[in-house]
């Protein structure tokens, strides 16, 4: 048995990983016959209490880390914790990304909303081995950039880290991610639990019930865990008064013993824990990304008993098992990072998630056109997402322009004009055959953010400087984020000028002008195709009748300008799908305050509300056009065999019966008919993307498991499924025209309630 060590460079302050990753060290002849348990064991017993105790947060002082992440955030390279060569331990060394490895010249692949919008695992599992694969050419073993996080509400500056509002999308999605990431190296999902808000994270107490937490914002974690999940980061939510790093019920009670998870717990970085006594007792096994409270307290917390030896072990043994685990690959070229078969793999993403919205008469695709006009200030600039820890540093980015123009090189005249000026984008609107308007959000309108007060805020658990240089990272630090005004980073965010980046949206709409250049753009030339860019919800009421056709193009990643123009010239369908849904008015949608200190989240959000308040949305929950049309049929619902753990059966026949090869996204919904509580009027329950050439049928089977319709039972303190009529809905959105349903009854009489096993 051998177990990866990475190569450790020594400087004054830390170890940090090599670039490139080392030859394997070989353990003891002995271990061979041991498992993964045992030799974990083994190890932590032949440690010192000091060995234990380095493995408990980053190597690097809290000073000089502070300084490299205000001078490249995490882009230098991977953050190292626990490196101890003398005893083979390579450590964990933390890389991010949500779309891609952050270092120099990874793959870009779009947003995780935008990828939810393909509703496709597999092709999520494939993003995840090469992330893993890169992650580890950087020097890297965990990536934690699995994104777990609900979209309670679109206005949240991160649901472009999210895969939307469902919990059934979400944990599809993320244990795909899982599986293809830890084919390489350990995959860390975040954040447990309930951040869904980026303006006030750092204060926010979330008011939740235990039907809503257990039903909607917890399932998708546990499906993590299932998967085989590494790490799991926590929130810098208080869940009912209580700070989720410190919150033993939720990490220990639950996580680590009524779910049976085997990996390790995280802080969130720097401020994810308060407390040392209370987060080490609580089950957080690893401070990161540097040393502050763990290294200052946990020493005389453990010699006067206030933190136990075997808690200590605990964690230990943890973090050495996952690298037991999963750290055995081979080697990783740096020379494959961002290689054309990886480029390719970002480009399907990026196709398969735009979302066409509407196409006027089949406008679309293109046509019998000389000439194009592309407007907009998006659609010649990089526009991958936001500019915080997510952000990759890729070798190109094809924009819309630039794929619009290498498509069509020779064929057709490509007139382009940024729209800053109306009235001269008019005037290659007039003499365009069709118009391209890339209109949308970016990076100063939506994403992550730093309050410039943080310093200020968390004063009084900074250490103390331990010499002058130190002393000067602490001065400039508290000049930055000391509360005294803007930081100096963040460029036209929305009206926010007193942080690091944009936060959450103020507004669900477009930004005036681009309403306003819609609007004129369309009166002088009909033949307009709005491609809306950004990282959630936009509302349309207000133009979407003026344009031909619409499209998401979301932030989508290095390759999305090819992408975009082979949708656009029919090359391919589109065939994405939205997860989440659009509303006609903010006002359907869960109230929303940026700057809220205290929230309650119930059962009802997106879809859900919009169902239950009888609401029609602008575009339902799963909702996607394609060039094609598809024919539902012939409906079969097998109910399972037995109750405990077993899986409702759903067949359906479809036929493209249009003219083009397409892809179609069959959903199924379960329907509660005569609920003795408040439930849901349908809910994502099953899905599966299936290509069908055109005047073709395919036979579909989708397997229900029957926890999915489990509800959670306060009094009985568990998920239990009750025995009513189900009706079984599906088709091609939530709200299809041509949907069939077929009503299923469980076993039982209809007022029996049944537990399911845990």
């Amino acid at each position: 048995m051998t177990v990866e060590s990475t190569e450790v460079l020594q400087d004054s302050d830390t170890a940090v990983p090599s670039q490139s990753p080392s030859k394997p060290v070989e353990q003891p002849s002995s271990t061979q016959n041991l498992s993964d348990e045992q030799i974990a064991r083994a190890i932590v017993s032949r440690l010192s209490r000091d060995d234990k105790l380095a493995m408990r947060d980053g190597d690097k002082a809290f000073w000089p880390g502070i300084r490299e992440m205000m001078k490249s955030g995490s882009q230098s390279g991977p953050w190292a914790a626990g490196v101890l060569p003398e005893h083979h331990l390579p450590g964990i060394h933390y890389t991010e990304g949500s779309r891609g490895i952050v270092m120099k010249g990874a793959t870009t692949f779009p947003a995780a909303i935008a990828r939810a919008a393909t509703f496709d695992p597999e092709l999520e599992q494939r993003i995840g081995a090469v992330i893993g694969y890169e992650m580890r050419a950087f020097g890297g073993t965990l990536f934690g950039g699995v994104p777990l996080n609900l979209m309670r509400h679109p206005a949240w500056g991160r649901t472009q880290e999210s895969y939307g509002e469902d919990s059934f999308l979400i944990g599809s999605m993320g244990t795909a991610l899982v599986r293809g990431v830890q084919q390489h190296g350990m995959a860390c999902a975040k954040n447990f639990a309930l951040a869904s808000m980026e303006q006030s994270k750092l204060s926010l107490n979330v008011t939740i019930g235990q039907r809503a937490l257990y039903e909607m914002y917890l399932p998708h974690f546990r499906k993590a865990v299932e998967a085989g999940a590494a790490a799991m980061m926590t929130s810098y939510s208080s869940i009912n008064g209580e700070l989720c790093g410190h919150n033993k019920e939720l990490l220990t009670q639950l996580l680590k013993s009524d779910w049976g998870f085997k990996g390790f717990v995280l802080s969130d970085f720097i401020f994810g824990i308060r407390n040392a006594k209370e987060a080490a007792n609580a089950g957080v096994d690893l401070e990161m990304p540097f040393q502050l409270h763990y290294h200052q307290s946990l020493p005389e917390l453990i010699e006067t008993g206030e933190v136990s030896e075997t808690t200590l072990d605990d964690a230990c043994y943890r973090l050495i098992l996952q690298q037991l685990r999963v750290l055995r690959k081979g080697n990783y070229e740096k020379k494959r990072v961002g290689c054309a078969e990886f480029r390719a793999v970002a480009q399907e993403a990026a196709e398969k998630s735009i979302v066409l919205l509407k196409n006027e008469g089949g406008f679309l695709p293109l046509k019998d056109i000389e000439s194009i006009g592309v407007i907009g200030r998006l659609a010649s600039v990089a526009n991958t997402g936001d500019k915080g820890t997510s952000d990759t540093q890729p070798t190109h980015v094809i924009t819309p322009l630039a794929g619009l123009r290498a498509y069509y090189k020779h064929k057709v005249d490509i007139w382009q004009d940024r729209g800053q000026n109306i009235n001269r984008a008019l005037q290659i609107a007039k003499r365009a055959d069709a118009v391209v308007l890339v209109v949308g959000n970016d990076h100063s309108s939506e994403g992550e953010w730093v309050s410039a007060s943080l310093a200020a805020q968390f004063h009084g658990v900074l250490p103390q400087p331990r010499n002058r240089e130190e002393a000067q990272i602490a001065s400039q630090f508290l000049r930055s984020f000391g509360g005294g005004g803007s930081t100096g980073k963040s460029e036209g965010s929305s009206g926010i000028k007193d942080g690091y980046g944009a936060g959450d949206r103020s507004s669900l709409r477009l930004p005036p002008h681009d309403v306003e250049l819609i609007k004129q753009v369309c009166a002088v030339n009909p033949n307009c195709i709005v491609v809306v860019m950004g990282g959630g919800t936009i509302l349309m009421n207000e133009w979407e009748d003026k344009p031909a056709a619409i499209l998401l193009h979301w932030y989508p990643g290095m390759e999305g300008g090819t992408a975009l123009a082979r949708i656009l010239s029919g090359e391919i369908s589109p065939s994405g799908r939205l997860p989440f849904v659009i509303p006609r008015r903010e006002s359907d949608l869960s109230d929303f305050d940026r700057n809220a200190r205290k929230v309650i989240y119930d059962l009802w959000h997106g879809y859900r509300k919009l169902d239950k308040d009888d609401v029609t949305p602008a575009y339902p929950f799963g909702f996607g056009l394609s060039y094609s049309q598809f024919h539902y049929s012939e409906l079969e619902v097998s109910r399972p065999e037995e109750l405990m753990g077993g899986n409702i059966q759903v067949q359906v026949s479809v036929a493209n019966i249009g003219q083009v090869n397409s892809e179609e996204v069959v959903q199924v919904y379960i329907a509660p008919k005569g609920s003795a509580v408040e439930r849901a009027k349908q809910e994502l329950k099953g899905f599966q993307r299936v290509p069908i050439p055109a005047g073709e049928s395919r036979r579909v089977t989708i397997t229900v498991p029957i926890e999915e319709l489990a509800i959670f039972d306060g009094d009985r303190n568990q998920m239990v499924v009750e025995r009513i009529l189900y009706d079984v809905i599906v088709g091609g959105s939530s709200q299809a025209p041509n949907s069939l349903r077929q009503e299923l009854k469980l076993f039982g009489e209809l007022d029996e309630v049944a537990e399911l096993v845990e």
